[in-house]
């Protein structure tokens, strides 16, 4: 085959979607005019970042590279099987200058490989464009570009938002300056120019796979690239778009292997038959949160006094029960197919505190669902704190690590370490465990659930009879306020976390149960 290319880009717009085409973006325009484009190609399912940058850069369907945003931002990827695009790039070309430049670490880091002399540079999206005008100089053989902070103002402020728009327009510009860049280094026309989403969003969240969700904007631009509109593509596709470009072989056709394939109507010089099989969605409907009040609703179930708070993550951190404002640190994501409504991204990117949660020395229940790809290995993620770790202080920290939870009592003169340790392993349907946890400070028992079902009761050693309240009340950290750098290294997902005001009874976890149908 012929190497009809001797050099191509991938700019990725993370959280664009196809809303470029409700906005001002005159590079774009301006580039693929006489280009093929779509903005009706189709994110893969789930409409998450990993698992259509995985589907990208590897050529298959997500359920195939089981990449997740916590896999690849905690793990390398490595499976020979099914190499990415960068290690078929390198095969085939020893010597040359390969790059990625991505503002989420993690596909530098957790998608492409190791060892293959890749370039990678990871930086906010700004300084990124500056950075890539200066590799352009170099003439990368492979450039791949990852801009994320469309995705970051979707999230922040809603998909399809002005300042969504906004962020849309200011990636137009540097796509803009990037196309200028190859015109400068001369290697313009021996470049095929591609610009791609990889997914949308709906309200301040995506997962799932709504119109707003699904659809994409993909662009190709290059001599042998027919002008028009391309039928139907998918994000993976881009994978044999490149290969072809190359004039590498694709490899063959495997739903269950490699699965990119060219689009119709998208080159000169190939004629290409496209296996039309749209992404498996899920089988789980997710269905909107209940109103409080409705004959559905939580406080059918429950009296308003016995919370302290509850957190629905229905893309805010609102209390529903207007108790208790939190403050937000850094930025916390939403997805959309929660266990009711929509669920939050949580972590090692954005957490939250307030001083107005109290405990005392009373009595006091965690209920929480839980969304586990065991990438967490061994290490823990803090679900909620009143306790800094490596610091002697009185409190609590309920912990999530890749096989369980872990409510680990301190003060200053005993620590309980694993005393209180709850396996999940054997619950988990769908990626989905809810927790519940029941101290009671009066008797001195904990009783735990998963799925509502009872897992254990233990007793409570009477040496953590103290005040739990020195330190402002954390979900997603420890209370050091360093778990984005130091301490909780996890992102993790979480919907629903209810703190209850008193031990649930037996009858009352029932209610739980009943309220989630279960």
């Amino acid at each position: 085959m012929k190497n009809t290319y001797e050099y191509a880009v991938i700019v990725g717009i993370d959280g664009m979607g196809n809303f470029n085409k409700d906005t001002d973006t005159p590079n774009m325009d301006r580039i693929f005019e006489n280009g093929a484009y779509t903005y009706y190609g189709l994110s893969m399912y789930p409409t998450i970042s990993a698992q259509n940058w995985g589907s990208m850069l590897i050529g298959s369907n997500p359920e195939i590279h089981n990449l997740t945003n916590n896999r690849a931002d905690t793990r390398r990827y490595e499976n020979k099987e099914l190499p990415t695009l960068f290690s078929r790039v390198r095969e085939a070309f020893p010597d040359a200058y390969l790059a990625s430049y991505s503002h989420w670490n993690p596909i530098n880091y957790g998608i492409i490989e190791e060892g293959l002399n890749v370039d990678k540079q990871t930086a906010n999206d700004e300084a990124l464009c500056g950075m890539i005008e200066k590799c352009v100089e170099k003439k990368p053989k492979l450039l791949f570009i990852q801009f994320d902070e469309c995705d970051g103002a979707g999230h922040g402020n809603g998909y399809g938002t002005e300042a969504h728009f906004k962020s849309i327009s200011k990636a137009d510009e540097y796509v803009g300056r990037i196309y200028e860049a190859y015109r400068k280094a001369g290697i313009l026309d021996k470049t095929l120019f591609t610009v791609i989403a990889d997914h949308g969003g709906y309200k301040r969240g995506h997962g799932s796979y709504t119109d707003e969700e699904k659809y994409i904007y993909l662009a190709l631009a290059g001599k042998t690239v027919k002008k028009g509109e391309i039928p139907f593509a998918q994000t993976k596709d881009i994978n044999a778009i490149i290969l072809h470009g190359f004039g590498l072989d694709i490899p063959e056709y495997d739903i269950m292997k490699y699965s990119s394939q060219i689009p119709e109507n998208v080159f000169t010089d190939i004629e290409s038959e496209y296996k039309k099989l749209s992404p498996v969605t899920s089988e789980i409907i997710t269905e909107p949160t209940p109103d409080m009040n409705s004959d559905k609703g939580l406080l059918s179930y429950f009296n308003k006094d016995d919370f302290k708070f509850a957190l629905f993550f229905d893309n805010d951190t609102k209390d529903a029960l207007g108790k208790i404002d939190f403050t937000e640190h850094e930025h916390i994501k939403y997805y959309t197919e929660g266990r009711y409504g929509s669920y939050g991204e949580i972590g090692l990117i954005g957490w939250l505190t307030s001083d107005k949660v109290k405990f005392g020395k009373d009595s006091f229940s965690i209920g929480v669902w839980l969304k586990t790809d065991n990438s967490l290995l061994n290490n823990r993620c803090y679900i909620c704190s009143t306790k800094a770790v490596r610091t002697e202080s009185n409190g609590f920290a309920f912990c999530m690590t890749s096989s369980g939870t872990l409510l680990d009592f301190e003060n200053v003169e005993c620590d309980t370490s694993d005393d209180y340790f709850i396996p999940f392993v054997n619950d988990i349907s769908d990626g989905w465990v809810h927790v519940l946890v029941c101290i009671d400070r009066e008797n001195m028992k904990l009783t735990a659930y998963n799925n509502f079902k009872l897992k254990r009761v233990v007793d409570i050693d009477k040496c953590f009879d103290m005040n739990f309240d020195n330190m402002p009340f954390t979900i997603g950290n420890d209370c050091s306020f360093k778990g984005s750098t130091e301490y909780n290294k996890n992102i993790f997902n979480l919907d629903d976390l209810f703190v209850f005001d008193k031990a649930l009874s037996p009858d009352e976890v029932e209610k739980l149960a009943s309220y989630y149908k279960m």
